[in-house]
């Protein structure tokens, strides 16, 4: 039925699967619809299981008792994927995103059929378990307060059959689509999923036809999408993008990643676009970068940096997590290279949000606990670049956990099957 439904009927299943349950009345009312057309779209989706409705409400709006529509969110999977150059992570989610198993192992074999029946390895094993909680208990893709949680297979505490209050054992539902989510080739005049070959340098990728191999491999619908794209959608449906307008993501790690969200919408660029971004010159007197220019983002906040500025400074080889372990233990070179970048991160957040006017900026990606490290550091570079005016930019520093770029893809794969395109 999801293939015939009207473009009405596909804005309220997206209302509710990023806002949670609501009345009839209060759809009706956010998608400027009439309770007669709502009524009418509605209908046919409750009778085929595609809606449900809970128990007996009185309605906020009105007051009278009401019956709230809700997704029927157990009902279909999807699966997620990201690619680094040595490890595949990969996630099966329900349609809010909540992540039923998670896993992640390394490339066996980087031939692109191979990884392909990796994934597809990965994809049977991981949609024979449950639900579990995170380490960090943490809750996913639950509007208002919803119970969830995100798993690696291991028992989250429900009792066996009724993992998140479901009599299926969080098993309901066949895999209806998937996500692969990487990085390109940053000098490319597109962006990855913006043409049907994709170039992926660090996996040895060039030219591939990744989502129909995918398809194939694993036997459903396929988006392929570069990562950092991916990871801003999450963030926009299920993340602290939600009923944000605007907003955008930094993600810092062995690159330098950005994407924008305006008005509701990702602003399309290409790799070569994001790729310009990591070389945004923060201080023409700053560290050298490989390209040979000094003081952009990347030569103060990519990873392979502060490992260099630190083991430097020690004389010895050391590696990022060694360097904020260290910093965050008092050692006086650590500290001083994590204070620095964080003034760094400062004043790159700074230019993104005056020239893009967003009064939200996201971090992410796996060197994001530098942020939290020298939150101060970074407030203070922060505040300066604003012309003084503190608070003018909300900050929001998210977890480092590479499930989390799967789950991307997972919300990509989502998209793609509410909106009826990619």
């Amino acid at each position: 039925m999801w293939d015939a439904l009207p473009d009405a009927a596909r804005s309220i299943v997206k209302e509710l699967i990023i806002h949670g349950p609501q009345s009839r009345t209060a759809l009706a009312k956010t998608l400027h619809l009439s309770t007669g057309s709502l009524t009418r779209l509605t209908k046919p989706m409750v009778d085929a299981g595609l809606l449900v409705e809970g128990e007996v409400v009185h309605d906020p709006v009105n007051g009278r008792p009401t019956r709230p529509l809700d997704v029927a969110a157990a009902e279909h999977r999807f699966f997620g994927i990201k690619l680094t150059s040595d490890r595949v992570h990969a996630v099966v989610t329900d349609l809010r995103a909540e992540v039923i198993a998670a896993r992640d192992e390394p490339i066996a074999d980087h031939d692109p059929e191979a990884v392909c029946r990796q994934a597809k390895r990965l994809l049977d094993d991981l949609s024979g378990e449950r639900p579990a909680e995170r380490p960090d208990g943490r809750k996913d893709g639950r509007p208002n307060g919803q119970p969830g949680g995100q798993s690696d297979g291991q028992p989250d505490g429900q009792p066996d059959g009724q993992p998140d209050g479901r009599s299926d054992g969080g098993r309901a539902g066949a895999t209806v689509g998937a996500g692969v989510t990487v990085g390109g080739n940053a000098r490319a005049s597109a962006q990855v999923g913006g043409e049907p070959l994709v170039d992926a340098p660090f996996l040895g990728w060039s030219q591939v036809e990744l989502a129909p191999l995918m398809e194939r491999a694993l036997g459903v619908p396929c988006v392929v999408k570069n990562d950092v794209a991916a990871l801003a959608h999450q963030h926009h449906w299920f993340g602290p993008g939600r009923g944000l307008r605007d907003f955008a993501l930094i993600t810092i790690g062995a690159g330098i990643g950005y994407a924008l969200i305006v008005h509701d919408h990702l602003v399309a660029a290409t790799e070569a676009d994001l790729g310009m971004f990591g070389h945004l010159v923060l201080d023409a007197s700053g560290p050298m970068c490989p390209e040979g220019h000094r003081g952009c983002a990347a030569a103060y906040l990519s990873s392979w940096s502060v490992e260099a500025t630190a083991g430097q400074g020690l004389r010895r080889a050391v590696t990022y997590d060694e360097v904020l372990r260290l910093a965050a233990a008092g050692d006086r070179v650590c500290r001083s290279v994590v204070r620095e970048a964080a003034g760094a991160l400062g004043r790159l957040i700074a230019h993104v949000a005056t020239v893009s006017m967003v009064k939200t900026v996201v971090l992410a990606g796996e060197g994001v606990e530098l942020a939290r490290l020298a939150a101060d550091d970074l407030g203070r570079a922060l505040t300066a670049d604003r012309r003084g005016v503190p608070g003018s930019v909300d900050v929001v520093v998210e977890a480092d956990d590479f499930r989390e770029w799967a789950r991307g893809g997972a919300v990509v794969a989502i998209q793609s099957f509410v909106t009826g395109s990619d």
